[in-house]
C-alpha cells in the first residue's frame, strides 16, 4: 500500500490492550472542508464506548453524518501479541505503519483538528470490533472509507 503524497495523515493510538493504530488520510487540499464536516457530523453526539453495544440507531445516525467527509483511505492495526507492552506494541505499529505506508507523512496536528481527530478516534473504536461481527452498511463507519485495512501484528 502506498500513500497519497496529497494528503494529511491523522493518527490515534489506542494505549490500553489490545493496543492499536489508527490512521486517517484527508486530501490536503480538502483538509478545512474535511474537518467543518467531521465537526458537523459528531457535534453533540455522545460517542460510544464500545460500537458493538452501541444501539443500531446511533451506529445509523453517525455513520450518516459521517459519509460527507472527504477521506483518502484508512489504515487500523491491534498488536495482540500476547505480553507485548505499551511501549514496544506502539513501536512495532509504527514500523509496520512506515512498512506499509513509508510516505505517511506529516501528521497533521490533532489539537488543531478536533472535529477530524473524532472520527480518528471513532474509527478506532470500530476497528476493536470482532471481526465476526457483521453490521449493515449503514451501521458499519468503516464502511465510509473508500479504501481501508484492518489487521493485526
Amino acid at each position: 500500500m502506498t500513500a497519497d503524497p496529497e494528503a494529511e495523515y491523522l493518527s490515534y493510538w489506542h494505549d490500553v490492550p489490545p493496543y492499536g493504530l489508527t490512521i486517517v488520510g484527508v486530501p490536503t487540499d480538502r483538509l478545512g472542508e474535511a474537518e467543518e464536516k467531521a465537526l458537523s457530523a459528531l457535534a453533540g453526539l455522545v460517542l460510544p464506548q464500545s460500537w458493538q453495544e452501541a444501539e443500531p440507531e446511533l451506529r445509523r445516525r453517525v455513520v450518516a453524518a459521517c459519509r460527507p467527509v472527504p477521506t483518502t483511505r484508512m489504515w487500523h492495526v491491534t498488536d495482540e501479541q500476547p505480553d507485548t507492552g505499551p511501549v514496544r506494541a506502539r513501536h512495532d505499529c509504527l514500523r509496520l505503519l512506515a512498512d506499509e505506508w513509508p510516505d505517511a507523512e506529516p501528521f497533521a496536528d490533532p489539537d488543531r483538528w478536533p472535529g477530524l481527530t473524532a472520527l480518528v478516534r471513532l474509527t478506532a473504536l470500530v476497528c476493536r470490533m470482532p471481526p465476526e461481527i457483521w453490521l449493515d452498511a449503514e451501521e458499519d463507519l468503516l464502511d465510509i472509507y473508500d479504501r481501508y485495512v484492518v489487521g493485526l501484528l
